[in-house]
């Protein structure tokens, strides 16, 4: 099945609708009987994004507007009509793609556990699959990199341990309840008389919860055994083998079939969202490990939020500098600032925003953003400002040349003040980039 394919932040007025591949050829009538009798169509992810499209068509004076945002990923336009959002972005140097592995790969550690990152991704198993090239799959190596992840903080925090079944052939000794029917097949039947078959419990690490985990685990490994851009992450390996060494004694267990109930534990937090990712990992490829390995994989239709990783990856520079006192996504009478900073030597607000801010000028929109959360008499309050304090406002983007790589008290110190507003700045931070196009 044919698939169109466009980039993020497409605007079809400045890039232009003959930049998609083959599309007065192929793609322009399909797209217009995608506007039959109607004169907008948008497809929405209200799961991570009320207010933005996914794709938008218009249809203005009888010719054809499309626009994406920063959203990437895989769905339908119409039945047999998929598309494909890439992730592309527009610096002063030209067209890039943003290295999403490498970004989530190192952010994601300084995610506390408490800190809502949900809308990062959706995907939608309410359609159908679509089959596409691994390559084109963005979503797999996210699952799996935020999975090991996860995984990799469990085993450094320790595995939760519960009482699990075991059924054992015991020599000489009972144990827990006798199980007739076996006992009588494997043993009294060849004349083993001094044998048992037993059902007990025991206490350990064995569960059933480790057990998925584990099986998950191998289906991760498997998946990068294939994939090649992801052992290029930094201290991959490293942390594949801690995972190994610490489930060494969870039983390997290749008999599940569906998928495990999640039950919360305020002792092991992470497990929760150890056993989703496990979930959504296996159920995409329906249980079976060979899937994996295919060039070509069929997936259900996902939305992978860009912006998020972005904010992921400011997130991670200001707390390898600043271990504390960097609130994300903390609620504030029903506002969530991005980032706010609250120490001794500094105090601001910091909006991240994935927008190419490099060649353009910054909008109005986001500057009365940033201006009302420097206002807020609850931000004031837990920052322990008086009502005549100023509070700085950082609004920052990427650039993909930025000389800015960090973000200690020097960079920060760079940061330009707008010009027709008072402490109210804007600062550019490189970003890792795949290559360019």
């Amino acid at each position: 099945m044919p698939i169109l394919r466009i980039r993020e932040n497409f605007v079809s007025s400045i890039h232009g609708l003959n930049s998609i591949r083959n599309y007065e050829e192929k793609w322009k009538v399909q797209l217009l009987n995608c506007l039959e009798n109607k004169t907008e169509f948008k497809i929405k992810c209200d799961k991570i994004d009320k207010d933005i499209h996914c794709i938008e068509l218009r249809k203005i004076d009888g010719n054809l507007s499309l626009d994406t945002s920063y959203l990437i990923g895989l769905d339908y336009l119409a039945k047999d009509f998929p598309f494909i959002v890439e992730p592309k972005f527009d610096d002063s140097q030209g067209e890039f793609s943003i290295d999403f592995y490498d970004i989530l790969f190192k952010g994601l550690p300084y995610v506390k556990t408490n800190e809502d990152i949900s809308d990062l991704y959706f995907i939608d198993f309410s359609k159908p699959t679509i089959e596409i090239n691994q390559h084109d799959d963005f979503l797999t190596p996210i699952l799996v990199i935020q999975f090991i992840t996860y995984l990799n903080k469990i085993c450094h925090s320790g595995l939760q341990k519960g009482y699990y079944w075991v059924e054992e052939n015991l020599d000489n000794k009972v144990k827990g309840k006798i199980l007739v029917k076996n006992t009588i097949k494997y043993n009294h039947l060849k004349s083993k008389y001094t044998k048992t078959y037993c059902r007990y419990q025991e206490f350990g690490i064995n569960t059933q919860e480790n057990q998925f985990l584990k099986f998950t685990f191998q289906f991760c490994l498997n998946y990068l055994s294939q994939f090649k851009k992801l052992k290029m992450i930094d201290n991959l390996e490293g942390k594949v083998g801690y995972i190994k060494t610490s489930l060494e004694n969870v039983q390997v267990n290749t008999t599940f079939s569906k998928e495990m109930s999640v039950k919360k534990n305020p002792l092991f937090p992470l497990y929760e969202s150890a056993l989703k990712l496990a979930n959504l990992i296996l159920k995409r490829s329906a249980f079976n490990i060979t899937n994996t390995t295919k060039n070509k994989v069929s997936t259900y239709p996902y939305w992978i939020n860009m912006s998020k990783l972005f904010e992921i990856h400011v997130l991670r520079l200001l707390r390898t500098t600043f271990r504390e006192g960097i609130y994300f996504q903390k609620e504030y009478g029903g506002r969530i600032p991005d980032i706010v900073i609250n120490r001794s030597d500094i105090k601001a607000i910091v909006d991240v925003k994935y927008k190419p801010y490099a060649v353009k000028e910054i909008e109005i929109e986001d500057i009365r953003q940033v201006a009302a959360y420097a206002r807020m008499k609850l931000i004031f309050k837990d920052l322990d400002l008086t009502q005549n304090s100023v509070l700085d406002s950082i609004i920052v983007y990427p650039k993909v040349n930025s000389k800015n790589f960090d973000l200690n008290q020097n960079t920060l110190d760079k940061k330009e003040e707008l010009g027709n507003y008072f402490n109210i700045y804007k600062l550019d931070i490189s970003i890792p980039i795949l290559n360019k196009r």
